[in-house]
Parts: C-alpha cells; sequence; structure tokens
C-alpha cells in the first residue's frame, strides 16, 4: 500500500476509535499515576495510541498501549506496559522499538536517542549478570507463566528458549522490542475473580530489584550515555555498546570477586586482584611468575569463576606445557598423515569463543608451567598475532593463526579457516624460574605484565564463608576485560596529562637502561601508558602505585647481567624508586644498606615505589653474592 494511502487509512482509523481511546487514557493514566504514586516513582506515563506508518517499518496495528517508562521517549527506552489487543492482554518488561513513532527524525536527534537506547540495554545486561537478579527472571518464567520474547504483540514463535539466549540476542542484535512477558488470553480476563490490577502490582514487586537498578542508577547511567556519545563521535567501528565500562561498575565487580575468591578460602595480597585485572585490560596476556604452591593457577582459575567462566561452560581451560613442546602446532593443531586437521587445545577454545553467540563471554586459558619448553619456540605465533590488533566492525581481530589455504578439506577449511585470537580470550602463563625451566626473552617479555609471588605471608587464614557460592558467581560482559585502546592516540586527547607526565618518568629510565642495552620501546611505553589511564579512569590504585606496579612488571625483568654497568644501572634505577639522591660512586662498592632495608621491607621511610625499591634491593644483593643478577628468583 502506498505511503500516502497509509496515512489516509490511519486517519479514518483514528477517527473511528477517537472517543473510545481518549476514555481508556484517561482510565490508564489514572492507573499509571496511582501506580507511580505507590512504588513512589518518578518514571513517565505512556498513554495508548494506535499504530503510524513510519520510515522505520512500523505495521497498522490495533492495540492500547500503557503503562510506565524509564524515559520520557518510550521508544527508546525500558518500560513496563500493558498492552491491550483484540484477543487479549500482553503485560510487558519490555524494550522500546529503537525507532520514532511519529515518523522521520533529525539524524543528530536519531544518534542521541540510539545511544541512550543503547546505554540502557547495556545497564540491563550488568543488572542480569547479577546472580539474584537473573534468579528473578526465572521466578518470573517458572511461577508467573511469562515468557522471553523479541517481538512485542507477537505471540506466536517469537520466544527464546532460555534467558542466556535471550541475553546474548540483546547483546549482539540489540534489545529493540524483546521483553518479559505475561499473554493474558480474553477468557482468562473475563473470568470471576479475576483482578488485574493486582495481577500488575504482583509482578512488578517481583521484578522491582530489577527496575530499581535501572531506575537509581541515575550516574551510571548517564555516563553510560555520555561515553556511548563521544566513542560513536570518534569512530564508528571503535568500540561496541558492551564497552561502556564505568568506575562504579569496575569497583563493584572487583569486589565480588574478592569476596568470591575469600568465600573458597583463598587470600592473596593487598590489590593484587586490582593489579591482575588492569594487566588483564592492558593487554590480554599476563605471565604469573613465583615460587611453587604460592597460587598462581588457583588466582585465574579463581578470578574465571568469579566471571562466571568455569571449565563446566568451557570458558576456563588448564593447558600444561610440557617439557618436549618445540613450535606452535602442540597448542594449535597439525596435520595427520591423511592431511585433516588435528586441532589443540588453544585451537578448541578459539573456535568456541569466535562463535556469534559467544562473543560476549570471557574465555580463560591458562597455561600452567609456561616456561617447561622454550616460550619463543611454541608460542611464538601467538606472541606475533597479539601484535596485529586492529578494530574492524566494533571487535578488536587479529591475523590468522591458521591460514585457510594451508587446510586441505573442505571442512577444515570452513571450520579452522583464517582462526585468528579474538577479543574475548585471555592468556594467562605460570612460571616457576629454576634449573627445570627456560628463561624468557625481551619479545616475551614486552607482551606481557610479569605479576611476581614471591612474597608471601603464611600467617594469612581463610575467612569463614560470607555468602552463598551461588550468589557470588556472576555472569560478566566481555567489555569488563576487553581493551579499549591499541594505540596511544587512541586516547592520547583525554588523558594527555597523564600520558605526558608517565612518559617523561619513563624517558629518564630508559636513560638509564640504555647504558646495560635494556632500554625500552614504544610498545612497553603504550603498554605502562594504558594501564596508568584504565587505573585512573577505574581509580583502583594511586598513581605512584600503578606506575611502581609497571616498574616492577615491564621495567625491571629486563635487566640481567654482571659487572658495574649492572650495578651502577641498578642503583640509579634504586634513586628513582625511593625518589631520593644516593651516593652511588660509595655505593658502587656496597650496596648492602638498601639490599638490607629493602628486603627487610620494614622501613618507615616514605618511598616512592616501594615494591620496585624492594626488587632493585634483591637484585643489588644478588649481584654482590653471585656476581650475576636477573629479575628472576632461583
Amino acid at each position: 500500500m502506498p505511503f500516502e494511502d497509509k496515512k489516509h487509512v490511519m486517519k479514518g482509523l483514528r477517527q473511528k476509535y477517537e472517543n473510545k481511546l481518549n476514555d481508556y487514557n484517561k482510565t490508564a493514566s489514572e492507573f499509571a499515576s496511582t501506580f507511580l504514586n505507590r512504588y513512589e516513582l518518578e518514571d513517565h506515563i505512556i498513554t495508548a495510541r494506535i499504530g503510524s506508518p513510519t520510515p522505520y517499518g512500523n505495521q497498522l496495528k490495533d492495540y492500547l498501549w500503557s503503562g510506565i517508562s524509564l524515559d520520557k521517549d518510550k521508544s527508546f527506552s525500558f518500560q513496563y506496559s500493558w498492552v491491550f489487543q483484540k484477543e487479549g492482554l500482553e503485560v510487558t518488561f519490555c524494550f522500546g522499538s529503537g525507532g520514532s513513532s511519529s515518523g522521520s527524525i533529525e539524524e543528530g536527534k536519531k544518534l542521541e536517542k540510539e545511544n541512550r537506547m543503547r546505554a540502557v540495554e547495556q545497564q540491563f545486561l550488568y543488572t542480569l549478570s547479577n546472580s539474584a537478579n537473573y534468579k528473578i527472571v526465572e521466578q518470573m518464567l517458572n511461577e508467573e507463566n511469562f515468557v522471553l520474547t523479541s517481538e512485542w504483540l507477537n505471540s506466536e514463535g517469537q520466544g527464546f528458549s532460555n534467558i542466556n539466549e535471550y541475553l546474548d540476542h540483546i547483546r549482539i542484535k540489540t534489545g529493540a522490542k524483546t521483553g518479559i512477558t505475561r499473554y493474558f488470553k480474553k477468557d482468562e480476563l473475563l473470568a470471576d475473580k479475576f483482578n488485574l490490577e493486582e495481577k500488575i502490582y504482583c509482578f512488578f514487586d517481583i521484578f522491582r530489584p530489577i527496575w530499581d537498578q535501572l531506575h537509581k542508577s541515575s550516574e551510571t547511567f548517564n555516563s553510560l550515555i555520555e561515553t556511548s556519545s563521544e566513542e560513536i563521535a570518534v569512530s564508528s567501528e571503535a568500540k561496541t555498546d558492551e564497552d561502556n565500562v564505568n568506575p562504579d561498575v569496575v569497583n563493584e565487580e572487583l569486589q565480588k570477586i574478592r569476596r568470591y575468591i575469600r568465600f573458597k578460602g583463598f587470600q592473596f595480597p593487598d590489590h593484587l586482584i586490582e593489579n591482575f585485572y588492569l594487566s588483564l585490560k592492558t593487554k590480554p596476556f599476563v605471565i604469573l611468575a613465583g615460587v611453587s604452591g604460592t597460587g598462581k593457577t588457583k588466582l585465574v582459575k579463581l578470578f574465571a569463576e568469579a566471571l562466571g567462566a568455569t571449565s563446566v561452560n568451557r570458558q576456563f581451560t588448564l593447558i600444561p606445557v610440557r617439557p618436549d613442546w618445540s613450535d606452535p602446532s602442540d597448542l594449535l593443531g597439525y596435520k595427520d598423515l591423511s592431511g585433516a586437521f588435528r586441532p589443540g587445545r588453544l585451537t578448541e577454545v578459539l573456535l568456541e569463543a569466535t562463535k556469534p553467540s559467544n562473543r560476549h563471554k570471557p574465555y580463560f586459558i591458562c597455561l600452567d608451567e609456561m616456561n617447561l619448553a622454550r616460550v619463543e619456540h611454541y608460542f611464538s605465533d601467538l606472541l606475533s598475532v597479539l601484535e596485529t590488533q586492529e578494530w574492524r566492525d566494533g571487535r578488536i581481530v587479529t591475523a590468522s593463526l591458521i591460514w585457510k589455504e594451508s587446510l586441505t578439506t573442505d571442512h577444515d577449511q570452513q571450520t579452522f579457516g583464517n582462526m585468528y585470537l579474538p577479543d574475548n580470550v585471555y592468556l594467562v602463563g605460570t612460571v616457576n624460574m629454576d634449573e627445570t625451566t627456560h628463561p624468557f626473552s625481551k619479545k616475551v617479555l614486552d607482551r606481557a605484565n610479569t605479576i611476581e609471588f614471591n612474597y608471601i605471608n603464611l600467617a594469612q587464614y581463610p575467612d569463614e564463608a560470607l555468602a552463598d557460592d551461588d550468589e557470588l558467581a556472576m555472569q560478566v560482559p566481555n567489555g569488563f576485560l576487553r581493551s579499549d585502546y591499541l594505540q596511544l592516540v587512541d586516547t592520547y586527547g583525554e588523558y594527555r596529562e597523564l600520558v605526558h607526565r608517565t612518559t617523561e618518568k619513563l624517558v629518564k629510565i630508559n636513560t638509564i637502561l640504555e647504558e646495560i642495552h635494556s632500554h625500552v620501546g614504544f610498545r612497553i611505553r603504550d603498554a605502562i601508558c594504558f594501564y596508568l589511564i584504565y587505573n585512573e579512569r577505574f581509580q583502583l590504585l594511586s598513581e605512584d602505585a600503578a606506575l611502581d606496579m609497571q616498574l616492577l612488571q615491564k621495567i625491571l625483568p629486563r635487566v640481567q647481567g654482571s659487572g658495574s654497568s649492572v650495578k651502577r644501572a641498578l642503583l640509579q634505577l634504586m634513586e628513582v624508586a625511593l625518589d631520593k639522591s644516593l651516593p652511588i660512586q660509595k655505593m658502587m662498592d656496597d650496596p648492602t644498606e638498601p639490599s638490607f632495608k629493602w628486603n627487610a621491607g620494614s622501613s618507615s621511610e616514605s618511598v616512592k615505589y616501594p615494591q620496585s625499591a624492594r626488587k632493585i634491593a634483591f637484585m643489588l644483593r644478588r649481584l654482590e653474592e653471585d656476581g650475576f643478577t636477573s629479575y628472576w628468583l632461583s
């Protein structure tokens, strides 16, 4: 039907039902007002309209729509609506259409409204990642006969089979028109003793905790909107909506992770969880080093579990490294004598993680005892593709790990061809440094944050159980962990002063490192800046504490050797760590004073970078005693 004819039909339809619609609107508005007063809400009343054609493809509908909405424009918001149709009633907690109900809309306004819609969806996903809220939806489905719908005003064949499928749809295809819906047939509505108001109140009482979290978190909500707007203005392909992570959310999730780990009976040093999170956020490759039995593997497993990634749902995979691994085929797979490709365990994880339905889920791979074999040999392909990350269609992709042309069969080419490292996979290696293991080259150290587990307090005891295991578990979207920046230019404008402060300090440190041929390049500069930027965004550590961690994890592992040049460099680095001058020429012959003080860890003297100072003291002592030093304990 031509557009003008549709408008003519709609005009006649509106005239026919005008009086009836006005009467309904009056009754519905009075009830909605009473509803808002009862719950002391400041939301917006939805009044009934008869659908009209728009450029977005809306069809003529014969229905009466009323309810309440988080935002004045219900089409770009989340709402609790009561929709009368010819054959019954639809009570739904749903998203708007994501389009204008009045036809054309100015492009700038449209973008602003769509950004707001994306923000509502993101907030909804975070709310449902909490297991208590997830159970509310389960209760509505199991006890109140609600269903999950992909389109309102259509009860036939439009549902989702489970909650995760529903949430996946929102993440991938947006939430427009989706809802948690209860259908009432006409005869059910007309039955004796049926009380519609009571039902509407009852359903909201159940859903209220979710509604409140969507409604009350105005600062978070506005932050999401602003972030979304800024990102789209800068680059339409830079990020997806799930990346609008704000400081409140990050701090809340990290607290939950700490509680989960304590509940499991484990304790880790102060700020280790924050450091591990910032390291993963900076680059999806982290090395945990330290003596055996300090909880390196357990940290990865518990951290992943706290985010909903377990071995049961295949989002956590432990891969024990074998000493005889010598090339990437041990991880990625190989072609057998018949030419068929036999995938390695890492490839199996990548295959699962790249499925469209799983792209929002984080996947953790723990390479246990990573340096039993030479990392530069079996891990070389991964090290290379980590440096090919780029934004494409809102996601981070890399060069291929398995080239399609190298595979023989059609099945293998379709399944494994051009397999890459997706942005929801996080690689964590655990290492011991002893006579059975291999040291790391600078190629490896450049690409990872190295977190040490060597200073152990044996007088730590497990806490008593604080909560039910299920209540502590979370389902956190990948945007919580995924990197937001790939190049320094991505964030330089917003954090120019922080980047300058950090770079000035690194220039001073690099001058020291040049004397022993251990200086760093742009890759490490950018990684350290990203770490400090994330830290400032999420307010996890002080700036000095964050830089201390980066000196410890990115700079000092590069320092090793013997002779006076190494000793002098370490003493100059100690000056940086202590933030004061030292009698270096005198101490060239006797570095025992700083090594004793900072190995003991008992000095009350104010130190700018205490963790780095302690490690430098250890390295100086080892140089004095053994004639050779390195970052690693052995």
